[in-house]
């Protein structure tokens, strides 16, 4: 059974069409997340189209467009970002995540817990609450490294030249 996600709140500003542009809050109802497996989910916050615009609320529209669709929710295209935050529950069995690549460019914070990030090349890194990675189109996997507490990060993805909608390569049998 997959993890349920802590509760999120999320709080999006926007600004008004009048000449005195005055800032407020959206209301905001926080999408439904996307279990990844049986231990891992994915929370989907905001994104914005390649090249986008803040005129007439073009970045909102398309915000919009993809929380009312739900998940599966997609990695950004080439000049466009997503941020998400993944929750991965106790790994008792100590699973392992799976080998994927997008091509874009992820700022990582890890909020809670202790992952391990392993890289195709076999090189392992384990980060730790505070830690941030960068990654840059790489082969990978995730796994959390505890059998009771559960992990977090929060994840601002870049669309690279050549990322399309949906652009998600998985691993073959080869990688361990």
């Amino acid at each position: 059974m997959a993890i349920e996600s802590p509760s999120l709140n999320v709080h999006i500003t926007k600004n008004s069409d009048s000449e005195a542009k005055t800032s407020s809050f959206l209301s905001v109802t926080p999408p439904i997340s996307q279990a990844l497996g049986t231990t891992t989910s994915l929370s989907y916050v905001y994104s914005t189209p390649p090249s986008f615009t803040l005129t007439h609320d073009a970045d909102l529209a398309h915000h919009l467009a993809i929380a009312s669709s739900g998940p599966p929710y997609q990695f950004p295209v080439a000049g466009g970002s997503f941020i998400t935050y993944l929750d991965f529950g106790p790994n008792p069995e100590q699973e392992e995540g799976f080998w994927h690549r997008t091509q874009t460019v992820d700022y990582i914070v890890v909020l809670e817990g202790e992952l391990e990030l392993c890289l195709d090349g076999g090189e392992k890194r384990v980060v730790r609450k505070g830690d941030v990675v960068v990654q840059r189109a790489a082969m990978h996997k995730w796994k959390n490294l505890s059998t009771t507490e559960g992990a977090r990060y929060v994840a601002v993805l870049l669309g690279a030249d050549g990322a399309v909608e949906g652009g998600i390569e998985f691993g073959g049998e080869n990688l361990k």
